[in-house]
């Protein structure tokens, strides 16, 4: 039988009580200051995690913002500059226009032919020059617009022939019945493929079968088509136009001369 001696028994109760009390003071409490802090530390790091989240979150959404702005300013800024340049390849065509008419009517003002003479004997030189500068300033600011613009004008005049010029229709047919089908067009810019589809589409109609397009690039157009249909032509370009302008003035001339 155990025989338990009491003195004993309570100075090793003793004991374990000022050991527990030694362990949980220099042992355990530090060892949970420890825990305490190592909690802390974590769930600051935590916490500041989640804020730099949150922030970079928000500057990448300031970031796209202002991305979304710049692109939308940039295509704002390009179509501007493109709208530009149209309005100032037309302004500088009519004012050759202007210019033309303006020599014109000085060539109308003049009261004798021995006036008109003298302003002749310099006339053609100086139509000869607006004509040239303006084809020079044309050059540098006409605009795959203006291209595209006379190339859509060239297929509705197309169209409009077979409702307004039922002869004119029946020469061109005429003219390539026994000729190779082939349209052969000068073009100032490339043409898109969609375009070339429409074209030969709208030229096949015209002389009534299928024809294909040898197409060639001469700057010299300015901007705009010109289509040879056998011996015929049909010219949609600013070189024409320029021309055209040319032409008229001469006629006006050769008028007053012999008033």
């Amino acid at each position: 039988m155990l025989k338990l001696d009491l003195p004993t028994l309570i100075f090793e109760i003793i004991n374990f009580l000022l050991l527990a009390v030694v362990l949980g003071k220099f042992l355990f409490e530090p060892a949970r200051r420890l825990m305490r802090q190592r909690a802390d530390e974590m769930e600051s790091t935590l916490k500041q995690a989640a804020q730099d989240r949150n922030e970079a979150e928000a500057l990448r959404e300031r970031l796209a913002a202002r991305l979304e702005g710049a692109e939308e300013e940039a295509e704002k800024i390009i179509r501007q500059a493109r709208e530009e340049a149209e309005q100032q390849a037309w302004g500088i065509l009519h004012q050759a226009q202007a210019q033309t008419e303006a020599l014109r009517a000085e060539l109308r003002a003049e009261s004798t032919q021995e006036r008109a003479q003298a302003v002749a004997e310099n006339y053609d030189e100086m139509l000869d020059t607006i004509i040239e500068l303006t084809a020079l300033s044309l050059k540098g600011v006409v605009t795959q617009s203006v291209h595209d613009d006379l190339v859509t004008r060239l297929q509705a005049h197309v169209w409009e022939l077979g409702q307004t010029d039922r002869q004119r229709v029946e020469t061109y047919r005429h003219t390539m019945a026994e000729r190779q089908p082939v349209a052969q067009v000068y073009t100032s810019l490339p043409l898109s493929k969609e375009q070339q589809h429409t074209l030969a589409d709208t030229l096949s109609a015209l002389v009534n079968r299928t024809l294909t397009l040898a197409v060639e690039t001469d700057p010299a157009l300015i901007a705009g088509l010109k289509v040879r249909l056998g011996d015929s032509i049909i010219d949609h370009s600013l070189q024409r136009r320029l021309l055209d302008l040319r032409q008229e003035l001469g006629s006006e001339l050769q008028r007053r001369l012999r008033a």
